[in-house]
């Protein structure tokens, strides 16, 4: 899978909160971590940390850039928060050999 196909797909995953759509962009041992440290590790623990934002009805983050390397995306998202603010994040996906997500950090810019 080329890199762009697999940032549409889990953008497209994230908005449609096709759990199983997601999931299967992952690699088994991969790891999340979110911006405050927080690390989630294996696909059963990421599995159950996407569930649960998807059941809080967080904003849908919508790509703004990304940037395609070796192995490894960047992409600048933006998400308007229910009370009208903006959020915006970096997230880098470091990818295994067949394509798949080995690991995401989440950087939030700003407060």
């Amino acid at each position: 899978m080329k890199s762009t196909d697999l940032t549409d797909r889990y953008f497209a995953s994230i908005r449609a909160r096709d759990i199983d759509g997601l999931m299967a962009l992952y690699a088994d041992d991969a790891v999340f971590t979110l911006p405050d440290g927080r690390e989630f590790s294996g696909i059963a623990a990421i599995r159950e940390m996407h569930r649960n934002v998807f059941e809080a009805g967080a904003p849908v983050p919508t790509p703004i850039a990304a940037v395609v390397g070796n192995g490894s995306i960047a992409v600048q998202i933006e998400a308007r928060l229910a009370d009208g603010t903006t959020r915006r994040t970096a997230n880098f996906y470091h990818l295994d050999d067949n394509g798949l997500i080995r690991r995401v950090g989440v950087y939030r810019q700003g407060k």
